[in-house]
């Protein structure tokens, strides 16, 4: 309400307040219907300003040159310069496309991002480390001199266990197939299906396996961005990319790689040109070198994070060792331990071992006892969000309530 009603400070008879105390003195009053005590300072304020979203051309990254940019405040917008051209879809429709008859297939429940969890939005500093574990709610809240985790990756569900994907029909939700369940579909409840406003039901998915093909078309792009996108269509082997919807629940893992690049800078379309040549190569002229631009890209990277301030040896990977960079290829490629990939679960009572989806949706339990406080402390783990690069994954909690309150 302080937001946008301007008499919200003022408290009128018979407003339904909530006090903070401190010291036995009264050192906050929140006059709302639920209590929902304020942060020190909003989350934009912990953003870098060269990362928010660009005001005009001058602030433009190499993303918003390269896939177009409009203005969210104002006037202004700016063209791209990549186009793709028609998808074809190389894998005979018969075996491209799984169809599920009417209802469809009943999708898990999908999570919205909760910036009021701190401890998974927030640094402890404006480099983007996580924050200790054990901090209290407070503490680890939106404050001075603290910035955000940084930018949002979906993990790709690797080491899936064999028929994954088979009969999704059928509810196997609460079957261990070694540490893995069926994450993509919605438990049933008392035997029947639940389809509600929670949730989405598809009646039909493209297969594992299926390939398509497009093409890419580029202009006046400087190396580095040019070098940038060549790197992200041809990542390490076994890196995906994450596109589409249902990321958390395993779906658009997709592996890009170029069958096929031509690229020529400005000097080589001129003389092109001038010679009249049906095509660049017939005047002689050769494509621009990939790997000198991806070269270029990682060159720029690693300038603008060297290894000096990060710790890092010389004999090391220079590029794959910048924080952001390392974190995207480990998300990219997925754990290598076999863990599954899920939301933050709790242990419901008489659960032992792997602990499968809460036919009910109740993910949120795991939260609450995170941030479980008692009089002397955290009662719970206060765990923040890990390095993705060196994540050892979050623990099953248990949402009972134990010791101190």
């Amino acid at each position: 309400p302080h937001v946008y009603e301007p008499d919200a400070h003022i408290l009128k008879p018979g407003t339904l307040c909530y006090i903070r105390r401190e010291g036995g003195k009264i050192t906050g009053i929140y006059p709302v219907s639920i209590s929902r005590e304020l942060y020190d300072c909003a989350p934009i304020d912990l953003l870098d300003e060269s990362l928010r979203p660009a005001a005009s051309l001058e602030q433009l990254s190499p993303a918003d040159r390269v896939f177009g940019w409009a203005n969210q405040s104002g006037h202004g917008a700016y063209r791209g310069h990549l186009r793709i051209g028609p998808v074809t879809c190389e894998t005979p429709a018969e075996n491209a496309v799984e169809l599920f008859d009417s209802p469809g297939l009943p999708l898990a429940i999908l999570g919205q991002p909760k910036p009021q969890q701190a401890r998974f939005y927030v640094a402890r500093n404006r480099s983007g480390h996580p924050q200790p574990d054990g901090l209290r709610k407070q503490e680890a809240g939106y404050s001075k001199g603290k910035g955000l985790r940084g930018r949002k990756f979906y993990t790709h569900h690797r080491s899936l266990p064999d028929g994954y994907w088979d009969n999704p029909l059928e509810d196997r939700t609460q079957q261990p197939r070694g540490r893995h369940f069926q994450e993509y579909r919605r438990p049933k409840l008392n035997g029947e299906e639940q389809r509600d406003s929670q949730n989405r039901s598809v009646q039909g998915w493209v297969k594992p396996g299926t390939t398509f093909t497009f093409d890419i078309y580029v202009e006046n792009l400087s190396k580095v961005e040019l070098g940038a996108l060549l790197w992200l269509l041809s990542l390490p082997e076994g890196c995906f990319h994450r596109i589409g919807g249902g990321k958390p629940l395993g779906f658009g893992s997709a592996r890009l790689d170029i069958a096929d690049c031509k690229l020529y800078d400005n000097e080589s379309w001129i003389n092109h040109y001038t010679q009249l040549a049906d095509t660049p190569e017939a005047a002689g002229i050769q494509p621009v070198d990939q790997k000198q631009l991806v070269g270029e890209f990682q060159k720029a990277v690693v300038a603008a994070y060297p290894p000096t301030k990060r710790g890092v040896s010389q004999g090391e990977d220079a590029f794959e060792g910048v924080p952001f960079i390392a974190a995207f290829l480990q998300l990219a490629k997925g754990y290598e331990d076999g863990r599954p990939v899920h939301y933050p679960r709790a242990r419901q009572k008489g659960q032992s071992g792997p602990v499968p989806p809460h036919p009910e949706g109740k993910s949120y339990e795991w939260f609450v006892a995170n941030d479980r406080e008692g009089v002397k402390g955290m009662n719970g783990p206060g765990k923040s969000l890990p390095n993705a690069a060196s994540d050892p994954g979050l623990p099953i909690l248990d949402p009972t309530p134990s010791g101190d309150r």
